[in-house]
C-alpha cells in the first residue's frame, strides 16, 4: 500500500527524537555479537541501518546494513540454518530481503539469493498447517507471507492457493462464523481461540486480505474473511466495563479478560487489521467497526492498566505509538495524530536506564531474566529507532510489513 508519509513531528518539537535516533545507531554499530533472525538478529538490524541510511542520506550506515545483510547469507551458506519461521528462521530472513528490493534499498536478484529456499519452506509451511500450526510467528502464517512476498517465485500462487486450501481444512465453522483453535498454555494443556495479531485470529484476517487484494483464489479467501471477521466481531465486549473491545483469547477453559494496549494482543492489533481488510475488501462496516475500536483506545494511556512496561515494538510504547502514526497516515484523522504523539513521547521517557541501550532496557518476566539489554528487532532498540525515524520523516515504513501493519 505504497503512500505519500507524512512525518507527526514538526520541526520545532522533533530534536528529542532526532538524538534518540542517533543515539540507538551508536549503540548497534557497537554491538557485533548478533545471531542473524529478523526479530532478534541481523537481519532486523540490517533494516534500521537501511532507513537510518535513508533518513540521515549518508553512504556509511547504509554500507554497514550491507555488511551485516551480506552477513548473514555467509552465516547460513558456512553454518546452515534450520530454523524456518518468520520470527526466527529463513521465512523472516527472506520476507525483508524481498521487502529491501521492492523498495529499491537493495538492487539484488532475489531469485538468485532465495529461489532455492522456496520448496523446502513449502513443505514446511503445509506441514504446519497439518499440524494445525497457523500462527504467524511462528508457524505457518508466516511462511506465507514469505510467499506472497515472493513474487518471482514461479510456483508462488501454486503454494499460496495450496495454504488456503490447508488453512480451511483446519478451520472451525458454525453459525458464530470461522476461526482456527490454537494451544493457548502447553503447560496447562489448555486449547481455545486465540484473537490476537501475532499469534491468532486477527494475523489470519491480515494475511488473508492481502490474497484477496492480490486475486489469490478470491471466492474462497472471500468466505474465509467474511467468516473470520464475523466471528472476530462476536467476540466484542462492553469496552466500558471490560477496559479493552476484545480479550486476548477465546476459552471454555479461561475466563474471557481484558487485552493489554500492544501490537501483539489486544485491540490495537485487531483493529487496524479489521481497518486494513476493510479498506482491501472495500467494506465500509468493517472499516468503520475498526475505527470505532482505535479511536476508543486513544483513551487508554495509563501505561501500568495497560499493561505497557518497555518500549519495544513488539507490546511497548513504541509499538503501540507506530500504529497510531499508520492509522494518522491511512485516515488523517487528529485522534490518531495526537494518540502516537503522546506514545511517542512515553517512548522517550522509558529511556532511564543509565546501564541500557541509548537508555532502554526490554522487560522479560522474572523466570525469564527480568530487564535485559535488547538490540533487536521486535522487542529492542532496532525496533524502536525504527519507530522513531518514521515519525520525523517522510519515508514510508514499507518494514512493518513484517508486522502486518501495511
Amino acid at each position: 500500500m505504497y503512500m505519500n508519509w507524512s512525518k507527526v513531528y514538526n520541526k520545532n518539537d522533533e530534536l528529542k527524537l532526532i538524538n534518540k535516533i542517533n543515539d540507538i545507531a551508536r549503540c548497534l554499530k557497537r554491538n557485533d555479537k548478533h545471531e542473524i533472525s529478523l526479530f532478534g538478529g541481523k537481519i532486523g538490524i540490517s533494516l534500521f541501518f537501511m532507513y537510518y541510511a535513508k533518513y540521515v542520506d549518508n553512504q556509511e550506515p547504509y554500507d554497514y546494513a550491507m555488511e551485516l545483510l551480506l552477513s548473514v547469507f555467509d552465516d547460513i551458506n558456512h553454518n546452515g540454518y534450520n530454523f524456518h519461521t518468520h520470527a526466527s528462521g529463513l521465512a523472516g530472513i527472506g520476507t525483508i530481503v524481498e521487502i529491501l528490493a521492492q523498495e529499491d534499498f537493495i538492487n539484488a536478484n532475489t531469485e538468485d539469493l532465495l529461489g532455492s529456499l522456496d520448496e523446502y519452506l513449502y513443505q514446511l509451511m503445509i506441514a504446519e498447517l497439518k499440524k494445525e500450526n497457523y500462527d504467524f510467528l511462528h508457524g505457518a502464517t508466516g511462511l506465507a507471507l514469505y510467499f506472497y512476498k515472493r513474487e518471482s517465485c514461479k510456483n508462488r500462487t501454486k503454494y499460496l492457493l495450496n495454504f488456503g486450501d490447508e488453512l480451511e481444512k483446519i478451520s472451525y465453522k458454525d453459525e458464530n462464523g470461522i476461526r482456527w483453535q490454537s494451544v493457548l498454555s502447553k503447560e496447562e494443556n489448555t486449547k481455545g481461540y486465540n484473537l490476537s495479531l501475532s499469534h491468532g485470529l486477527a494475523s489470519i484476517i491480515a494475511f488473508l486480505r492481502k490474497l484477496y487484494k492480490a486475486g489469490i483464489a478470491k471466492n474462497k479467501v472471500s468466505d474465509l474473511l467474511n467468516g473470520s471477521v464475523k466471528y472476530l466481531l462476536s467476540q466484542q465486549q462492553d469496552a466500558l466495563r471490560r477496559k479493552s473491545n476484545f480479550p486476548n483469547w477465546v476459552s471454555n477453559q479461561e475466563p474471557s479478560v481484558a487485552s493489554r494496549l500492544a501490537w501483539c494482543y489486544g485491540d490495537l492489533g485487531i483493529g487496524i487489521a479489521l481497518w486494513l481488510t476493510g479498506k482491501n475488501a472495500n467494506n465500509s462496516k468493517w472499516q468503520n467497526k475498526a475505527l470505532e475500536i482505535l479511536l476508543h483506545t486513544t483513551q487508554r494511556k495509563d501505561l501500568q492498566e495497560n499493561f505497557v512496561l518497555d518500549a519495544g515494538l513488539c507490546h511497548g510504547t513504541a509499538g503501540i505509538a507506530h500504529i497510531y502514526n499508520r492509522m494518522y497516515n491511512y485516515t488523517q484523522r487528529d485522534e490518531f495524530k495526537q494518540a502516537a504523539l503522546y506514545w511517542f513521547d512515553q517512548t522517550l521517557k522509558m529511556a532511564k536506564f543509565e546501564d541500557g541501550l541509548a537508555g532502554y532496557k526490554t522487560w522479560r518476566s522474572i523466570e525469564y531474566g527480568g530487564w535485559q539489554n535488547d538490540y533487536g528487532l521486535l522487542t529492542g532498540i532496532a525496533g524502536i529507532g525504527l519507530a522513531l525515524i518514521s515519525a520525523v520523516s517522510d519515508i514510508e515504513p514499507a518494514w512493518d510489513e513484517c508486522l502486518l501493519l501495511s
